[in-house]
């Protein structure tokens, strides 16, 4: 199965995943005559309802102006932008529906003759994906009304209306898709309306202004429906934004991107505010699984959470609970753009709380009944809780979060570890654990993907241990991290195809996650990393991005698909990879341009999606959550790798400024740091190149320039300290033919400049 497979958590998963049906999808209705195809620059269809450089495609950007690229609401009250369909079907629909956008004196009329199969429709467009409650003023009603009912869709692709529509969603629930497992899923019939919200009302206490008792997370259209006979007068329809309630105005970033390429701005802003469509507070989660007959609702606590602080969530419109593997891209999104790190403690603290007492760590917060089984799956998301909360002290330095919660980390590294020892090769496999599972596929086998995350764990205790004065234990991390990595080299890379192997088991399929994190983690030293970036480009690459393996690969444990997780992972990885030439980073940028540009091109625009098909349809059609969290790589990797900003030491106190330029004249932005803010700008000419950062007191950085191949001196604040050949007046300057690095550069503002000539 190679639809996300790690939320199987019931039975009836099982079931449902064998009626899958992927194939070729009907055309957006905004676009029914041309079959998809990639978006980028100019070319790219910016989704409506949007201000700025979302409506032009020929915009130019200009420094200093990123605002315009926000798509975050100013505030917390949020009105649709426009009627996007009426259907009066069996019914009628009396006055003019603008009613509903409030911009008219008198309401429009519904009037139903029956059940809601034949409800007159009015849908709404917000413009973009929101969520929060539907508030709806009813000016007045029949003396027996009919129900009120409003339903959800993240894209008109999966509004149901036709009968057919959403496996018989359309006769239950009329303009919604899919959010509740596993009514509906994709081959399963529809057999109850599970998703439309329902809003009481009383003829005796008209007009009123009725507010939804539930939220929907994740949708851009909102339909209104009657169901059984009468009538209903609406007027002004608006919606409570409940994403990221904390923040009193969303749109007000503590940290922002900028750069000479209007779709990459647009991707870096899609993927900050996929984010906080995904943080919500801790009592809206959803226990899984609902039982039969069951309707949305999104009100149960994270155990573990804070019930006063906000969560992030997977995905707004589903799961809605906790994920390892998805806040290691949400957690570094939310530093580098809210800055919102009391959601990141709760969400991590909520995790670690549920350890078991062998060490594991449950893949996801445990949101209702679960048992033992359910407990134990997808034994990776383990070396992504290590991870994460490496990355939390890396970017907050909070030495306090580290130490509560470091007796958690060592036994968690020591679980993985265990499993590892089974192994005489000295390699992870989760088939005998009881912890067999991935995000996306469910080989077993000792693999190159799992034991290079592994690796990457060893390394990062290794610098928390000694960050915490135990200098034989982060000795011992550092021993074993080693032996991994020589582990992996030794059984797992092929020299023919010049890429890494799945695993031992499956010696013939070479897949992106599996590539990309040997890079990301050191373990593909040599021209090995290079080779494996060649690999994928020219066997994995399809129309719409890079996909999981290469689509001829006789393999069934991991079918091609596109998934943001592991394409995030491999666009990062080819900036880690890049040579002074300077190829590997336009292909970074390209795959950016590529894959995530063309989410932005559809419907609903503006967030990224959870999976995508090789037709570069969503996975798992009407189920598939098109605001998660986990798509939204890029904007770390613009931030921390084009950009070129990340910590190196605790809280920032260390820092880099490495620019990976991939063609582009010019970026800037400003990272919030515990110290205050890092502000970075380059810009890259024919004769050089110069790097202007400014950064707060208490921190040290290192600074680069990238050379492009060519013989250059740099000057640090007028100063020369690289002559070409070496290091002059006493500098830290060093080079790797790539970029030329000045280190020890103090607090303050600096600019570093590269002559070619």
């Amino acid at each position: 199965m190679t639809v996300r497979s790690r939320k199987r958590l019931t039975g009836l998963a099982a079931a449902a995943s064998g009626a899958l049906l992927l194939g070729v999808l009907p055309t957006p209705a905004w676009n029914a005559s041309a079959a998809p195809r990639p978006a980028t620059g100019s070319a790219a269809r910016p989704p409506a309802g949007h201000a700025g450089p979302w409506d032009d495609a020929g915009y130019q950007p200009r420094p200093g102006r990123w605002q315009p690229y926000v798509l975050a609401p100013t505030g917390h009250d949020v009105d649709p932008v426009s009627v996007l369909s009426t259907d009066p079907r069996g019914g009628e629909i009396k006055g003019d529906a603008k009613a509903v956008l409030g911009r008219t004196g008198h309401p429009v009329r519904l009037v139903s003759d029956g059940d809601r199969t034949k409800s007159p429709l009015i849908t709404l467009d917000f413009g973009k994906n929101v969520g929060g409650k539907i508030r709806v003023h009813v000016a007045g009603a029949s003396a027996t009304p009919p129900e009120l009912h409003v339903c959800f869709s993240e894209s008109r692709r999966y509004a149901a209306v036709q009968p057919q529509d959403n496996d018989g969603e359309a006769a239950h629930a009329p303009g919604c898709d899919t959010a509740n497992i596993w009514n509906g899923y994709p081959g399963t019939a529809y057999t109850y309306d599970s998703d439309s919200h329902t809003l009481e009302l009383d003829p005796a206490k008209l007009p009123a202004t009725l507010t939804d008792p539930q939220l929907r997370g994740g949708f851009r259209y909102a339909t209104l429906f009657l169901d059984g006979p009468g009538w209903v007068d609406i007027g002004a329809v608006s919606l409570d934004f409940d994403a990221v309630p904390k923040q009193a105005d969303p749109a007000a970033y503590k940290g922002w991107f900028l750069s000479s390429d209007n779709e990459l701005n647009k991707i870096w802003y899609a993927g900050a505010y996929t984010v906080q469509l995904n943080t919500w507070m801790s009592d809206t989660a959803k226990s899984w699984p609902y039982e039969p007959g069951e309707a949305d609702h999104a009100d149960d606590q994270v155990p573990h959470a804070d019930p006063g602080e906000e969560v992030i969530f997977d995905g707004g419109k589903r799961d809605r609970i906790v994920w390892q593997g998805d806040l290691a891209v949400q957690a570094p999104v939310t530093y580098l753009s809210t800055n919102d790190v009391p959601a990141v403690d709760n969400s991590l603290s909520s995790l670690a709380a549920q350890q078991l007492d062998d060490g594991y760590v449950p893949a996801a917060s445990l949101v209702g009944p679960h048992n033992q089984d359910e407990l134990r799956t997808y034994g990776e998301y383990v070396t992504w809780f290590v991870h994460n909360h490496y990355t939390h002290w890396l970017y907050t330095g909070d030495r306090a979060y580290l130490d509560k919660w470091w007796p958690q980390l060592t036994r968690a590294t020591a679980w993985l570890e265990q499993v590892r020892g089974a192994d005489p090769k000295g390699l992870i496999a989760f088939q005998d654990s009881g912890s067999c599972g991935h995000y996306g596929y469910s080989d077993c086998g000792h693999e190159t993907y799992v034991n290079a995350l592994y690796t990457r764990n060893l390394g990062e205790m290794a610098e928390l241990a000694g960050a915490r004065g135990a200098a034989a234990d982060a000795a011992g991390y550092t021993a074993r991290g080693a032996q991994v990595k020589k582990a992996v080299n030794d059984q797992l890379w092929d020299e023919k195809a010049g890429a890494y192997r799945l695993s031992r088991e499956i010696a013939d399929a070479y897949p992106q996650d599996a590539n990309a994190t040997a890079v990301l983690a050191g373990i593909a030293d040599g021209d090995r990393a290079g080779r494996a970036m060649d690999y994928l480009r020219h066997n994995s690459w399809g129309p719409y991005g890079a996909m999981t393996v290469s689509p001829g690969t006789p393999n069934a444990s991991i079918k091609p698909s596109y998934e943001p997780l592991p394409s995030g992972f491999e666009a990062d990885a080819r900036l880690t990879a890049a040579g002074p030439s300077g190829g590997e980073q336009q292909s970074a940028l390209e795959l950016m341009r590529t894959f995530w540009g063309y989410q932005l091109a559809q419907d609903p625009g503006g967030t990224f999606w959870e999976k995508a098909d090789p037709e570069g349809q969503p996975g798992i059609k009407q189920f598939t959550s098109l605001a998660h969290g986990w798509a939204s790589g890029p904007t770390v990797t613009l931030t921390n790798q084009v950009l070129g900003v990340r910590p190196t030491g605790p809280g920032f106190s260390a820092y880099s400024v490495v620019p990976h330029p991939g063609g582009l004249s010019w970026a800037q932005g400003s990272v919030p740091t515990p110290h205050g803010d890092i502000a970075v700008s380059w810009r890259a000419r024919a004769g050089g190149f110069v790097l202007d950062a400014t950064a707060p007191k208490g921190t040290s950085g290192r600074l680069a320039v990238p050379t492009g191949g060519k013989k250059v001196r740099v000057e640090l604040d007028g100063k020369t300290v690289w002559d070409g050949s070496r290091a002059v007046g006493g500098a830290k300057a060093t080079t790797d033919g790539g970029q030329v690095y000045v280190d020890g550069v103090a607090s303050g503002h600096h600019v570093l400049r590269a002559h070619t000539r």
